[in-house]
């Protein structure tokens, strides 16, 4: 029995072929019948009928089993369908991402209109282990020069070096070649910004150098840029105190923090033009 049964389609085919016989023996001859044949087929009707919708229901049934490109040409549709909601929301996603970080440049700028800047996306990194250099989208047809100052909503990105068309390239505060010339904002004390502190081979911050003897300077204080050596205008943020050394000379050093995430930074400012000095 379990043999029979599993050439199920077989069966269905003929148990639909005998189906269609007895319901062609129902409608097939001449209309004008005896009255016994008329009564027959009377009383037969509700089983014809129920034969003639099982046929339509057999008929669909081997439409689907025997001829199948229809359907899956509804299933290849609605798989391309999906395909495209789920770019379309994965493009919505990133939209809103990007429209969140303009909006938070926007505000920085907003703060400091006495700055131009040019809005530009990091399409390069370079890592030295660090990532010292970035490739900006924007260059000399923007307004952008050499030595120019590049920062973002959490500090200082670094300074343009070299400059194409439509693109320039910034050395980066994890560049051990930066130096940047800084002031304590409580306390107005000035000092050299530059060089790498690590601590079992992480990065925690630069190094703050030249403070006056014994500075008044605290752990959580605020750097600013100084706006001396003319590169970075007066009052960018940089960073904050994390600890004040002395060096065993009379002199005093501080390591400050690097609040620019260069690993997942992706739009920055440029600064090409202040119309006064930044307080």
């Amino acid at each position: 029995m379990r043999k029979l049964w599993k050439n199920r389609p077989l069966w269905i085919a003929l148990i639909a072929i005998v189906l269609l016989i007895v319901l062609a023996a129902f409608t097939a001859g001449n209309r004008s019948l005896p009255l016994s044949d008329g009564l027959f087929r009377t009383a037969a009707a509700p089983v014809s009928a129920f034969l003639h919708s099982a046929q339509n229901a057999v008929g669909d049934f081997f439409v689907r089993v025997f001829n199948p490109s229809g359907v899956q040409a509804e299933n290849e549709q609605l798989k391309e369908t999906l395909l495209q909601l789920k770019q379309q929301l994965a493009l919505l996603d990133e939209t809103e991402k990007e429209n969140a970080r303009l909006t938070e440049l926007l505000n920085y700028a907003q703060a400091n209109p006495n700055m131009q800047y040019v809005t530009a996306s990091v399409i390069a990194r370079d890592s030295n282990p660090y990532i010292d250099m970035i490739t900006l989208n924007a260059g000399s047809r923007n307004g952008v020069t050499e030595k120019a100052a590049v920062i973002c909503a959490d500090g200082i990105v670094g300074r343009v070096f070299e400059v194409g068309p439509n693109w320039c390239r910034v050395k980066t505060m994890c560049s051990d070649e930066m130096r940047i010339s800084v002031m304590v904002q409580r306390t107005r004390d000035e000092g050299m910004l530059g060089g790498l502190y690590e601590e079992d081979g992480l990065l925690i911050g630069t190094m703050l150098y030249y403070l006056p003897g014994k500075p008044d300077i605290e752990v959580g204080d605020v750097i600013r840029t100084s706006g001396i050596g003319g590169f970075f205008p007066k009052g960018l943020y940089v960073g904050k105190v994390l600890s004040v050394n002395e060096n065993g000379k009379g002199s005093y050093d501080a390591i400050v923090s690097m609040d620019v995430d260069f690993v997942h930074l992706e739009d920055a400012l440029i600064i090409v033009g202040v119309d006064e000095a930044v307080r």
